[in-house]
């Protein structure tokens, strides 16, 4: 057992003793991760789930899924285990099961290279032999002096460890159980100096097995999360209400009087000693003096107070750091008001909202990457999610309304190397369509994804038509619209076009229309063995049909079968034009095609979240397209670079859009944004929801 999983292992064990839950602990050598696995059969992501923390997380091979459906190692092992042909030999199947194992680590083994060297690569540091060394500060206070019982319950200690070896140590304070907000799991945080971050970023290393432990005033040890964070403090928290008391916040700034003795305190970790000093004089700009030459990293961290002179303890402020000159130790402090100012600029005292749609760090705050979730930050960066709020990566929250997943019956490329198709919500899909229209529709249809720098901003399906005597892609105007202007494309993002299993080429938007919230996008290089639909052709009406896409990381091919339907007031879009099919998609089936039955084009799909899937007709692309009289390449237009290209906007009948800039458009074509969900962590505890009943006569 590493000492990830010892880690894990001990906050599993007070998860139980705090909070009596029983966790069953799994050991799996094939999480890369390496650190334990908590399962229990109600997850974080789970709306109806009861109040249960866990610590599960999931490792996708070819993709970081964060969610709680199993991995798609778990799925192809399920397949060949669970399904195993009786008529095959038992070392056959085992040898093909090990070479699609093979072959996902590998995938994955890349692309988390190709990932830190884009984001963040853990250093090739050396581990020192030598372990951190506390020292001791002014005296120690035993339990039976009078100031113990002001001190003792609001210093803590706490220490940074690698594996089982310290590296640092320093004091904190905890924070009013009020403050830490009424979120449905009991936490309790600390404050200290930013000490502790500068030491975790200096010792952290390949092996990444930093983790924080803080002693208790009655001298237990508990395990704890290092958080937010910046140039003057940092938050720690362990999960459960432990046995402190808190300093008071909300006092007015104190004006120390020349009588009153001020002194500093900290705590040991290994001896849990408590330990004061006294200060010999506060000088400006908030930094204090001490007759001793000596220094120790207990002091940060640690609370400044006074003593009045009818022996009241007063908080004054947190220890931050020290500077040496002259032979003397001089001290820099956080006043208690400006605390409280740091600590509301977290959004820990008063919070604005309490769960994480929109969440977003403040203003100069950052939040540390836990140990053990290098790749899987570098993944969220890579796809271009939200980083998630502090605690929710760590006890398994979820991330919503992402990109990924699949829809409908999943068909995979002949030579796919990876087992059996993953699976889908839908059976027998694709035998409704004979095997030539499968051939075409597997030619045409392709996966888009743009891209913000090295991060992907959006991914959807497209379709490849013929238009102008060129090949082009017809797909969702979602994947250029603006983040903050949706009235507006976004020129400066990257597009890349994939057919697989192996065609990549670049794309550069043509034209667009932000009514219907259709793109034309060109190809930069020209694609083999591919099939084009005619959009222009006349097809008779379907009434059965397939909404196809291809999903956001492979590229697979996603089909489900519906029905056309009027409109209705299940959708949640205001366009009037747009039409309904009864197919169930996500979001990565947006601009993807609906088909009938012979493979003929129907119309664009788009997704909102409801139980339809709203398309916008064949007739309205076709009659916006053939209206556009006057169109030319971009090398026809003698523009050979990319960023030269100034996309043309078309209005419905395709004439070009003047003097549309700050002008909204008719339709709105909202996508949910992805955002994390924690069922213990955003849920007030108090909350009662509405009680929707029978009214009575």
């Amino acid at each position: 057992m590493d000492y990830h999983q010892l880690y894990w292992r001990d906050l599993h064990h007070h998860l139980h003793s705090h909070l009596k839950i029983c966790v069953p602990v799994v050991l799996d050598p094939r999480f890369k991760f390496n650190f334990v696995a908590f399962r229990v059969d109600a997850g974080f992501g789970d709306k109806e789930q009861k109040d249960i923390p866990t610590l599960r997380w999931q490792r996708t091979l070819t993709t970081m899924r964060i969610n709680t459906t199993l991995s798609r190692y778990e799925e192809t092992r399920c397949s060949y285990l669970d399904c195993e042909d009786p008529g095959k030999g038992e070392d056959d199947s085992h040898t093909r099961f090990q070479a699609i194992e093979a072959a996902l680590a590998d995938a994955e083994d890349q692309r988390c290279a190709a990932e830190e060297e884009l984001f963040f690569k853990l250093p090739d540091r050396v581990v020192s032999g030598s372990t951190f060394e506390e020292k001791p500060f002014g005296s120690t206070v035993q339990s039976d002096q009078g100031i113990y019982q002001d001190l003792s319950s609001i210093v803590v200690s706490l220490a940074l460890f690698d594996g089982n070896k310290m590296v640092f140590a320093c004091s904190g304070i905890p924070l009013p159980n009020k403050i830490c907000g009424n979120s449905k799991l009991h936490l309790t945080r600390f404050v200290t100096s930013a000490r502790l971050v500068e030491e975790f970023n200096k010792n952290r290393n390949k092996d990444d097995q930093l983790r924080v432990k803080v002693c208790l005033p009655d001298r237990t040890t508990v395990d704890a999360l290092l958080g937010l964070y910046d140039v003057d403090i940092a938050i720690v928290t362990s999960i459960g209400l432990l046995q402190t008391h808190c300093v008071d916040l909300d006092l007015e700034e104190i004006v120390v009087g020349p009588d009153d003795t001020v002194l500093t305190a900290g705590r040991a970790f290994n001896s849990g000693s408590l330990m004061t000093m006294d200060v010999s004089g506060l000088i400006s700009h908030h930094t204090w003096v001490s007759d001793s030459q000596n220094f120790s990293e207990a002091v940060l961290g640690g609370p400044l107070m006074v003593k009045t002179l009818n022996g009241r303890v007063i908080f004054l402020g947190m220890n931050l750091g020290c500077t040496h000159y002259d032979g003397n130790v001089e001290y820099r402090f956080l006043p208690q008001r400006l605390l409280h100012e740091h600590l509301k600029h977290f959004q820990i005292i008063n919070p604005k909202e309490l769960h994480f749609r929109g969440y977003s760090l403040p203003k100069d705050v950052s939040s540390i990457v836990p140990s053990g979730f290098v790749k899987c930050i570098n993944r969220l960066k890579s796809l271009g999610y939200p980083m998630p709020p502090p605690l929710v990566l760590e006890l398994n929250g979820r991330l919503l309304n992402e990109f990924e997943g699949y829809f409908g019956e999943v068909r995979v490329w002949k030579g796919y190397p990876f087992g059996d198709p993953p699976f889908g919500s839908e059976k027998h899909v694709w035998e409704h369509l004979s095997k030539k229209v499968v051939t075409n529709i597997s030619r045409r249809v392709v996966a888009l994804a743009s891209f913000n720098g090295p991060s992907r901003f959006f991914a959807c399906t497209g379709l490849l038509i013929k238009w102008h005597m060129h090949i082009f892609v017809l797909t969702s105007a979602s994947l250029v619209r603006s983040r903050y202007h949706h009235d507006e494309i976004d020129n400066s993002l990257k597009i890349e076009v994939f057919l697989p299993p192996n065609q990549r080429v670049w794309g550069t938007l043509e034209l667009y229309n932000l009514n219907y919230n259709f793109a034309i996008v060109s190809l930069e290089k020209n694609l083999n063995a591919i099939c084009p639909e005619d959009i222009f052709n006349i097809n008779p009406k379907a009434s059965q049909v397939l909404a196809v896409g291809r999903d956001a990381d492979e590229g697979l091919l996603m089909a489900s079968i519906g029905e056309v339907k009027h409109r209705n007031k299940n959708t949640k879009l205001d366009c009037k034009d747009h039409k309904l099919s009864t197919c169930k998609i996500n979001k990565a089936g947006i601009g993807g095609p609906l088909v009938d039955f012979d493979g003929c084009f129907v119309g664009m799909n788009f997704y909102d979240g409801s139980k339809v899937t709203p398309f916008i007709p064949k007739s309205k692309i076709v009659n916006a397209l053939r209206g556009v009289k006057i169109f030319a390449l971009p090398l026809e237009r003698g523009l050979s670079k990319r960023r030269s290209v100034v996309p043309m906007q078309i209005g419905d009948k395709g004439a070009p859009a003047r003097n549309v800039r700050g002008r909204k458009s008719k339709n709105r074509w909202p996508v949910s944004e992805p955002y994390w969900y924690h069922g213990t962590l955003d849920v007030d505890r108090y909350h009662v929801p509405d009680l929707i009943g029978r009214r009575l006569h």
